[in-house]
């Protein structure tokens, strides 16, 4: 079990990156109509993200911290595909709501990162 654990911190440190680098290619797409991956990172996002909580459960960890915000980054994720996809379809005015998921996103993946520096 113990080599799922090690996929933890790097999977969630992972989700960080692309959540962070999904912020600089949307703010591109705001200001030069160019994507330069927004929406493929986010496909990508989304199954790292669904991987996590599964992960942490297969581990066998008991701290509530790290399967709750890993729970949290799956479900964030899934919210954030579904408003991106079908709510900001050619219509951006939903954005108000986009962004903020994507900084409780990147909260709550920093947050696991955290929190399993002392899970056991």
């Amino acid at each position: 079990m113990s080599e799922l654990r090690k996929a933890i911190r790097p999977l969630a440190g992972t989700i960080l990156a692309l959540t962070l680098f999904q912020g600089i290619a949307g703010w591109r797409l705001l200001n030069f109509e160019t994507d330069i991956g927004h929406e493929h990172t986010a496909y990508l996002l989304t199954v790292l993200a669904i991987a996590l909580p599964v992960v942490v459960i297969k581990s066998g960890i008991d701290d509530k911290s790290v399967r709750g915000n890993s729970f949290a980054v799956a479900g964030i994720v899934v919210i954030q595909l579904l408003v991106g996809l079908y709510l900001m379809d050619g219509d951006w005015s939903y954005g108000w709501i986009h962004i903020p998921l994507a900084m409780m996103l990147t909260a709550h993946s920093f947050a696991v990162l955290i929190s399993m520096r002392h899970a056991q």
